[in-house]
């Protein structure tokens, strides 16, 4: 049998994972079972193995073992964040694809809570709107507002790109320079948000999360020394 290449051994130990109906926290065959039931090298099987721990698939444990792992989203971000900051060294395209990705995913998250929203949820965004007057509490709030958005919508992997999405924006956000939000605006914003999930129409909900990310698209175009486009279509 050929000995499998780097990739082939990656893949076959995940389809093993599904095969054996494996759950996060279960422990993976020990590493000669699985040299034996690919034919593969230890130094192989081990280089396989890292790269599934680099993905979040699997999760070593020194001392105990290799364990299936959650498959956070968390571990894209070092390639999605060079990535971003790559495509965004001479005219920030990647830092834009990046918020308008995001936009669009936010705008149809928040279009389906709104059709059916869950009991509170209105009470808890607007929790998260008093919070962002308070000094301090901002960053916390706005990213919490989100997040409820993103969860009541029932969507686990929507609510994983949200956060994703979150961590990435917020550590490359200085390629444009500090916001230019004051308390007031980042409030107004989300509480058109609010306002617009509560009315239940669609249309003014796309704008509303359209004029969220207004600014940071201001923000680009200025930095590229392009006009500012003004508000943008959905």
């Amino acid at each position: 049998m050929r000995p499998l290449r780097s990739q082939e051994l990656v893949e076959s130990i995940i389809a093993l994972i599904d095969r054996e109906g494996l759950g996060a926290g279960d422990p993976l065959p020990p590493e000669h079972k699985l040299m034996t039931e690919f034919d593969a090298a230890r130094n192989s099987v081990r280089e396989a193995v890292r790269t599934l721990q680099a993905l979040g698939i699997v999760d070593i444990r020194h001392g105990h073992g290799t364990f299936v792992g959650t498959a956070s989203m968390t571990a894209l971000i070092p390639s999605l964040l060079f990535r971003t900051r790559a495509r965004s060294r001479e005219d920030l395209s990647g830092l834009h694809d990046l918020m308008e990705v995001r936009q669009i995913l936010e705008t149809d998250l928040t279009q389906r809570v709104a059709a059916h929203p869950p009991a509170h949820l209105l009470d808890a965004l607007q929790e998260c709107v008093e919070r962002m007057r308070v000094p301090g509490t901002a960053p916390a709030a706005d990213r919490e507002f989100h997040q409820l958005i993103g969860a009541a919508a029932g969507n686990d992997l929507a609510l994983e790109l949200i956060r994703l999405f979150w961590e990435v924006y917020q550590q490359a956000e200085s390629l444009v320079g500090p916001t230019l939000s004051t308390s007031d605006t980042l409030v107004a914003k989300h509480q058109r948000i609010v306002d617009a999930i509560r009315g239940g129409e669609r249309t003014a909900i796309t704008e509303a999360v359209r004029h969220h990310f207004d600014e940071i698209r201001e923000r680009i175009e200025a930095r590229e020394g392009r006009p500012v486009s003004g508000p943008a279509g959905p």
